[in-house]
This record gives structure tokens, C-alpha cells and sequence, in this order.
């Protein structure tokens, strides 16, 4: 058998060389293969070794001239600044719509937002560039209105027994009622005369609840039948009230709901030295609710 080793240079596209070695082998006959045997591991051995061997290869047209490492960044550099230096103004000073409204916010300030829904539920959502607030002022405008309402009625009520009282509950038949079965009391004389001089909403109320008075009345179905229209008058009274008592909890709500959004959005408060507590005393179906708000802040 014989080996054969074939050696071909050819250039590809880039312009690089290449080396190709193509090993043969054959059956041969006589002396001629001890010959071709001894020699074809030489001549593998020279051509593997010219492989590693590094190969100048032909110039292109499309290879650039040899640069170090200090000029390719100093090209670079070159270009980084003529980028910048065409690009548009208006864009690099652009800024996203989040971001804008952002910078917008941080502009409002809390403390005024916070008074303004104090004063007016709403306002300072407004203020601060919340849709939100339409919705206090709704509450606050339906408040109001039921307010004025229920407080209508009750007013309307009001003069209604109080004119049936006129009409229906007499003084002197009281009087002399109470002398004559032996049960007057003078306290309760003065007393009564008393309220009707110096408070009125309470001379209505007595001469109708309180048992004393019940002989002056011309009949118990008037005392009934005017028992019912004042307790209309102040249930009506009483809506009223609440009425207002949900104004000033929405003033209260949208002040809170203001310093919370503007604090998520905009990370503006009062400072860290202002604190703000909210003070709340309230008994169901009674007049003497308060609501407070107060404000600390440490020098």
C-alpha cells in the first residue's frame, strides 16, 4: 500500500488563505512501496508543520490598514460626539408623560392641598391635578342639599305643632284643672311659664311629654295627634343633622385622601417634623358630634 500527499493554497472570499493537504494511499508492488512507505510519513509530518506555520495571505480591497488599540478609541470618542452633537434638542430634553406629571406634582404642595379640601372637599384634588375631587364636591353639593331639605321640613313641622299646641293646649284650663283636683304645683307653674317666655322648644315639649301638663290639653287624641306631628319635626331635624355630619366627615376623607395620593405620587407631606391627628366624638342620633383636626409640628 502507498500514502500520496497533495498540498493546495486557495484564497476565499475575504482574501484569507487557505491550505488544504490531501492524503492518498494505493496497493503497489515490489521495492517501490518500502520506498514510497519510509517516505510518506515525512512528508505528512513537513506539510502538518506547514499548516501551523502562520501563511501571508493576498491584500483585498476590502482590508483596512493595521490601527492600535489607542486610535480605535480615540475614533470612537470621534463619533460618540458627533452623534450627540446632531442630535435634535427638543428630543434630548423630552421627557416621558409619567415623569412630566410627576415633576408637575411635586410642584403642588401638600399643606395647601390639604387646606383647600378642608375648606372645600375636592378642591385641593383639583389643585393637585386629581379627577377625583369632582366626586368630594359631589358629596359635598348632595350634603348640602339634603340639609337644606330635611331642615325645610322639619322648620315646616316645627311651625305646625307648635300652632296646633297654640290651639289645643290652654294655660289657665291647665291651671285651674290642676287646683281644682287638689294636684297643682307651684314649681311646675313657674317652670312652665318660665320656658314659655325664655325658651320656647322646650315649652313645646314639655306641655306634650311631660305628664303634669296633659290636663290642659282639650282631649288625649289632640295630645296624640300632636305628639306625632312633632316627632315628624324632629326626625326631619334630625336627617338634617346627619346631613351635615357627612359633610364634614367628607371634608375630612378628601383631606387625608389628598396627603396619601400626593405622598405615593409626588412624595410631598407637611415635613417630618409636622404630624396631623384627626379627632372624632360622635354618639348615634345625637347633636353633639365634633370633629376635630389638629395639627402638631416640633421646633
Amino acid at each position: 500500500m502507498s500514502f500520496s500527499a497533495n498540498l493546495r493554497l486557495s484564497n476565499n472570499l475575504d482574501g484569507a488563505t487557505i491550505a488544504y493537504v490531501a492524503i492518498s494511499s494505493r496497493p503497489v508492488q515490489g521495492i517501490r512501496p518500502l520506498i514510497h512507505r519510509k517516505l510518506a510519513f515525512p512528508i505528512a509530518a513537513a506539510f502538518a508543520l506547514l499548516l501551523l506555520l502562520p501563511v501571508p495571505g493576498r491584500a483585498s480591497s476590502l482590508d483596512l490598514p493595521y490601527s492600535d488599540p489607542e486610535e480605535i478609541l480615540l475614533a470612537q470618542r470621534a463619533i460618540s460626539d458627533t452623534a450627540a452633537a446632531s442630535a435634535p434638542i427638543a428630543e434630548s430634553t423630552a421627557m416621558p408623560p409619567r415623569v412630566a406629571l410627576a415633576a408637575q406634582e411635586s410642584r403642588k404642595s401638600a399643606g395647601k392641598a390639604f387646606l383647600m379640601n378642608l375648606a372645600v372637599p375636592g378642591a385641593g384634588h383639583l389643585y393637585a391635578g386629581h379627577k377625583r375631587g369632582f366626586v368630594h364636591l359631589g358629596l359635598e353639593g348632595i350634603a348640602w342639599a339634603a340639609y337644606i331639605h330635611y331642615h325645610d321640613l322639619g322648620k315646616t313641622k316645627e311651625r305646625e305643632y307648635q300652632t296646633y299646641a297654640d290651639g289645643h293646649w290652654d294655660y289657665n284650663v291647665w291651671k285651674s284643672t290642676e287646683q281644682a283636683n287638689g294636684t297643682y304645683d307651684p314649681g311646675a307653674d313657674s317652670l312652665i311659664l318660665y320656658f314659655r317666655d325664655n325658651n320656647r322648644q322646650q315649652y313645646y315639649e314639655d306641655i306634650g311629654k311631660i305628664n303634669t301638663y296633659w290636663s290642659g290639653w282639650d282631649s288625649q287624641d289632640n295630645r296624640n295627634f300632636y305628639r306625632g306631628i312633632r316627632a315628624h319635626s324632629n326626625n326631619f331635624l334630625k336627617d338634617a343633622h346627619h346631613a351635615v355630619v357627612g359633610a364634614f366627615v367628607n371634608r375630612i376623607v378628601s383631606a387625608v385622601d389628598i396627603l396619601r395620593v400626593m405622598k405615593a405620587r409626588s412624595n410631598a407631606l407637611l415635613g417630618e417634623d409636622t404630624h396631623v391627628r384627626f379627632k372624632m366624638r360622635t354618639k348615634p342620633f345625637a347633636r353633639d358630634n365634633a370633629f376635630g383636626v389638629e395639627i402638631t409640628k416640633r421646633l
